[in-house]
């Protein structure tokens, strides 16, 4: 919570923003299943979210009004992950954090991440898991694979990388056809004011590691990529540089499908 706070602040004192925070209590959190498929409400289990949910809400927002951006609080009971569709709808950014592998209820971590890149038409944020704070000003790369999806993770993130004090593109070879060449990413680039060099690198199979030990050298702010350039059941039969992002990552992921 910690690391998703301070992220969407800095980005809110970067860009005059406002700040829209969703705290969303699952409703299948209320349910218990019995030995026998019966469902029942726990009054017991409604009272302790209700009061856990209260005393983050006090808690966020007796904090936020020392900050100097604007915003705003809600809280929900629903389905998580049409509620953050919703809420991602009409907002730039969705600042996500990583879940657990494993929950008591609801989809695991890397399931609710990857139904946010595929069905929302807003850039996911999601903070890396050693970074410290975020820096919109700091160097941006962007991952590219010539895809569909890796462009539109470009055109969603302009606004971001138009104030990275650098950007740089890098590209592993794969043995495909690319449905849009680097020269063309680097003009688009160019004629949005960005001026940023490609390094091509060779083949490998563990493009996902490669992609993370390169944003580290070059002491990269945010690592931008498209998500889920073949399907998710794909990803999850035969592995992918998605899906192992999503995952574990230690740098800070701006992702768009």
């Amino acid at each position: 919570m910690e690391q998703r706070l301070q992220t969407a602040l800095s980005l809110a004192r970067a860009c005059s923003a406002h700040l829209d925070l969703v705290q969303i209590v699952p409703i299948e959190a209320y349910s218990i299943v019995d030995c026998y498929g019966g469902t029942f409400v726990s009054g017991q289990i409604v009272e302790a979210l209700e009061e856990q949910a209260a005393t983050t809400r006090s808690r966020l927002e007796e904090r936020l009004r020392n900050e100097d951006v604007s915003w705003s609080y809600r809280d929900t009971t629903a389905a998580t992950a049409p509620e953050l569709l919703r809420a991602a709808a009409l907002s730039d950014l969705l600042v996500i954090g990583r879940q657990p592998s494993f929950r008591e209820f609801g989809s695991t971590g890397p399931s609710l991440l990857g139904e946010l890149v595929c069905n929302a038409r807003t850039p996911l944020l999601i903070p890396g898991g050693s970074k410290d704070a975020f820096d919109p000003f700091g160097t941006a790369v962007v991952a590219w694979n010539g895809s569909v999806e890796a462009a539109n993770a470009v055109r969603m993130s302009l606004g971001l990388l138009s104030m990275a004090s650098e950007v740089r593109v890098v590209r592993y070879s794969e043995d495909k056809d690319l449905a849009f060449p680097d020269t063309r990413l680097v003009k688009y680039l160019a004629h949005h004011g960005i001026a940023a060099p490609l390094d091509e690198k060779g083949a490998t199979r563990e493009i996902a590691s490669d992609l993370v030990s390169y944003a580290g050298a070059n002491n990269a702010a945010y690592l931008v990529i498209g998500g889920y350039s073949r399907s998710r059941v794909g990803e999850f039969l035969f592995g992918g540089v998605t899906r192992d992002l999503l995952g574990a990552c230690s740098e800070n992921l701006v992702m768009a499908h």
